[in-house]
This record gives C-alpha cells, structure tokens and sequence, in this order.
C-alpha cells in the first residue's frame, strides 16, 4: 500500500485498464521429437538393436524382443552391455532379443558381479542373480562374458538356482577357460551354446580356426565361433562353417555396412557391430574416480 507524507496509509490508487481485446487463435504445437540419449558404452551397443528399436518407433508393430527355440543365431540383436541396473532398463527399451553380460568376482568380496573392466565402473552393478533373475523375465537370450574362470563353478550353480532356459543361453569364455570348464559346462547344460574364442589375440588364421573346431567337436552340442571382425580371415570362416556359426563382434565407423560385408563373406551367427566409442574429458574424469574407488575397496 502507498505511504502518505507522515507515515499514514493512503488510498489504494486503482489505475484504469484497457478494455481487453479478443486473442487470435493460438496454433497448434508440433509435437517435437524427444532429446538423443546420451550415446556410450552405458547405452544398447549394437547397431541391429538400435536400428530395430527405431524402426520400431516409425512403426505401430511391436518389435518381437522374445528369444525363442530354434530361431537362427543370425537374427539375433545384442545389447552388448547389461551390466548396471541402467544399461539393463535401456536395453529393456531397446530392440535387442539377447542381452549379454560380464561376469567377474566382486572387488571387495568372493561372490560374482555384473561388471566388464576389472576395476570400478559407472552405474550401480547388478549382482549375477539379478541380472540372471530380470533376464529371465524379459524373455531375451541371455549371453555370460566370463571373464575370470574361476568364477564358473559359482556362474553354473547360480544359473541351475535361477533356472534359465537352455535354448536362451549362451556362455562366452576364453579358449583356455573353455579348454578347462567345458565339458563340465556342457555335461550341466547340453543345450546351451558354447560360445569358443580364439587361441590367439592376433589375425584368426585357418590353423587357429581348426583348433576352436577340434575343441568344438570335443565338447559337442550347439557351439558358435566368436572373433573380433577385424581379426576374421577368409580361411577361417571356411573351416568353421562345417562346424558351427561364426559370430563376430567389434566396432566400425560403418557398422551397418561392416555387417552386410561380414555376412557376405559367411558370417552367419551373431553380429555385434557397434559404432565408435570416443571418450571425452567426463570419461577421463570418470576413469580417475573409479580408479580411486577400486583402490579403497581392495585395501578395505
């Protein structure tokens, strides 16, 4: 309220408004498309998922994400990184029909954790029978990256207690892993296919091809030959074809027309492709934190 000289209260002073004028219409809104997530590692890596996933969106079809008995490893779209409670709900979102996760023991205790690097990473990681538990519900084909052996005794147990179907599951372990836990894993799992990694980290050539195949007979039951694409030679897709699938994974600048060039060169199992992953000033950041934080956890 105004002051009068003296300190009184005055009269509220109500000034004359402008008769009001009728509005033009207002035009209607375009619906603007959501913001891009934030693309890295923490997100769907493979380019089958995410091209499906947007085709879905264009289309009123659903997108079959089930897993099912029988189907060719061929169509199979994987979420390469399921780790963390937030890669799992954006895989969920996703067109993927396998989810595949890394398995390692806890740092700062014996059982096994969801978790790719050996040392801390971002997100909040899922122990193995939560991932197993929400992909079993999610109908998905369900691939474990064991990356320590000796957590396979513990990985099988946890598998049978949580009951995961052997025609959704696949097991990815390193040569000399597979050399040592795989007639154990296939006597405990028949059906599930054994996923069979090279002997050498360089190019995959026709001599170490015939070793994952001689392994691969050995073992018997559904196996699929796993290589990095750019390690793949020729000579090795001819000898594993009599035996198996050949799967292959990695990154590409085109990662669209890297797999049409793999599937034209006999590639006929699971195609993971991803794009490229640049890192950023956030990323280093994050690096340190983590670093610190696994630290602390092994002395405590």
């Amino acid at each position: 309220m105004p002051f009068e000289h003296g300190g009184r209260i005055g009269p509220r002073v109500v000034p004359l408004l402008p008769k009001p004028q009728p509005q033009p219409p207002v035009a209607e809104a375009k619906a603007t498309a959501p913001s891009t997530a934030p693309k890295g590692h923490s997100q769907t890596d493979s380019f089958q998922a995410n091209t499906v996933s947007a085709k879905s969106a264009e289309s009123s079809t659903p997108v079959d994400t089930t897993w099912s008995k029988g189907q060719p490893l061929s169509e199979a779209r994987n979420a390469h990184r399921t780790n963390t409670k937030e890669e799992f709900e954006a895989a969920l979102n996703s067109g993927a029909n396998w989810f595949e996760g890394d398995i390692r023991k806890e740092i700062n205790n014996d059982t096994p954790e969801m978790r790719h690097d050996k040392g801390h990473e971002d997100g909040d990681n899922l122990t193995l029978n939560e991932w197993l538990t929400m992909g079993k519900a999610s109908g998905r084909g369900l691939k474990l990256d064991i990356k320590e052996g000796d957590q396979i005794p513990a990985v099988l147990d946890e598998l049978e207690k949580v009951g995961i179907s052997e025609d959704k599951l696949m097991l990815n372990l390193g040569f000399g892993d597979m050399q040592k836990y795989g007639a154990e894993i296939r006597a405990r799992f028949p059906n599930a296919i054994l996923a069979i990694n090279p002997p050498t980290e360089g190019q995959v050539k026709g001599a170490d091809a015939r070793k994952m195949v001689d392994l691969a007979k050995e073992l018997g039951g559904p196996v699929t030959f796993v290589v990095r694409h750019d390690k793949l030679t020729d000579d090795a897709i001819k000898t594993f074809l009599p035996a198996g699938t050949v799967s292959v994974w990695g990154e590409s600048k085109d990662p669209v027309k890297a797999a049409e060039d793999l599937k034209a060169r006999g590639v006929n199992g699971m195609v993971d492709i991803a794009g490229p992953h640049g890192n950023n000033w956030g990323d280093a950041a994050s690096a340190v934190k983590n670093w610190f934080k696994t630290g602390w956890d092994k002395v405590f």
